[in-house]
């Protein structure tokens, strides 16, 4: 895995080797011990983390945490640990800086903690990506307890949370499977995979999101006196309800009807185009199977020589011997495009990325093995997406 925080891991290491299976204080961070295990031809395999020693750590000190808080008597809410300096929020992302690395190597653990179902070395390739950036829920004693990873989007006006998770204790909530953001915004920028659930969490600049609790008590003890209720509906639509459609009971022949004669449909917004977009943008199974292997490609131990197009400058003679070059960069960039209707169009342009390593460097060399042990991860993947597809 070729990525910014792995090489702030290996660093990492060489300073522990000292004193394995113990922790150290430095700048107020557990540093936790980590173990790499090595592939038979050399190179890196995935990164395999300690967690005893943190959890344990992390785990008195949120007792501690909720025991201070019920003895003061006062309900235990992020707001009000952040006041007593319990806990506080930091945005951190990849610089390369010792303590952002510490940072965001801590929130990935408690990803990979939490999400069991997510590949880890997925998570770690967007976490320490230079086009995200992450949300960290640090403990007072300086431990990362949750957080988000997200990717913003800001003339759209909206960011595409990636993970979302807290260790143990802590819950969130808020989220919603119905998705009203004008799908014109977000369609062809967030990717809706294949088993995953697509939710949305509005915010509202006005509203102290810390404080809604209190503030809807506030506001059910106003409404006995000044209708707050009553105001709510003069300004919203959400309360009427529209009754349901006889059309097709009443003509058993009818096969369609003017959208715009749907009560409601005109008062929506509702527009043709929307669904034209909708269409046009939509992913296939297949496309989100391509984007899901590319995407497992590139973290991949044996990807690293093959990440983006060869360099003419380092190499002066590859685009002499090569006619047909391929990268993963370049594969990611088509997919996403949904260049590939087919499966054998797909499966040709990636063996490209083999074929060519093969045809330009010797056997043997440690390109040669690169290209064989990733060919045979991609063989096994398009093995299991043919027996799926059987069924």
């Amino acid at each position: 895995m070729s990525t910014y925080g792995e090489k702030y891991e290996s660093r990492l290491n060489a300073t522990r080797d000292t004193n394995p299976r113990q922790g150290s204080e430095s700048n107020g961070v557990l540093a936790i011990n980590r173990k790499r295990v090595h592939s038979d031809d050399g190179d890196d395999g995935e990164i395999k983390d300690d967690f005893d020693d943190y959890e344990k750590e992390d785990e008195d000190a949120a007792t501690d945490t909720a025991a201070a808080v019920a003895a003061n008597g006062e309900e235990k809410t992020a707001m009000v640990e952040e006041q007593q300096g319990l806990i506080r929020f930091e945005v951190v992302y990849n610089d390369s800086e010792d303590e952002s690395m510490r940072r965001l190597t801590e929130l990935k653990n408690i990803f990979q903690k939490q999400l069991p179902k997510m590949p880890k070395e997925y998570i770690a390739r967007l976490v320490y990506d230079r086009n995200h950036s992450s949300l960290a829920i640090v403990k007072s004693n300086g431990h990362v307890v949750g957080g988000i990873t997200f990717r913003l989007f800001e003339q759209r006006q909206f960011a595409e949370i990636v993970f979302c998770a807290v260790s143990s204790s802590e819950q969130v909530k808020g989220f919603t499977k119905d998705i009203t953001l004008d799908k014109r915004l977000w369609m062809g920028y967030i990717k809706d995979y294949e088993g995953g659930t697509l939710m949305q969490c509005s915010m509202v600049e006005k509203v102290e999101y810390l404080k809604v609790k209190e503030i809807l008590n506030r506001q059910r003890e106003a409404s006995i006196h000044v209708a707050v209720l009553e105001k709510i509906r003069a300004k919203t639509r959400s309360q009427i309800v529209y009754p349901g459609l006889n059309n097709f009971k009443q003509n058993p022949g009818l096969t369609g009807i003017d959208p715009f004669s749907i009560p409601g449909i005109s008062e929506s917004g509702w527009t043709p185009e929307m669904d034209e977009i909708s269409r046009s943008l939509a992913r296939s199974k297949l496309n989100t199977w391509q984007i899901n292997v590319v995407s497992e490609m590139l973290v991949h131990h044996s990807a690293w020589p093959f990440q983006k197009p060869v360099d003419p400058q380092e190499v002066p003679d590859y685009y002499v011997v090569v006619k047909e070059p391929m990268d993963l960069m370049t594969l990611e960039s088509n997919v996403d495009e949904n260049k590939y209707p087919t499966l054998e169009a797909f499966v040709e342009d990636t063996r490209k990325i083999f074929l060519n390593c093969k045809n330009y460097n010797g056997e043997g060399t440690r390109y040669w093995r690169c290209a064989t042990s990733l060919e045979k991860f991609f063989d096994d993947k398009v093995r299991e997406w043919k027996a799926r597809s059987a069924n």
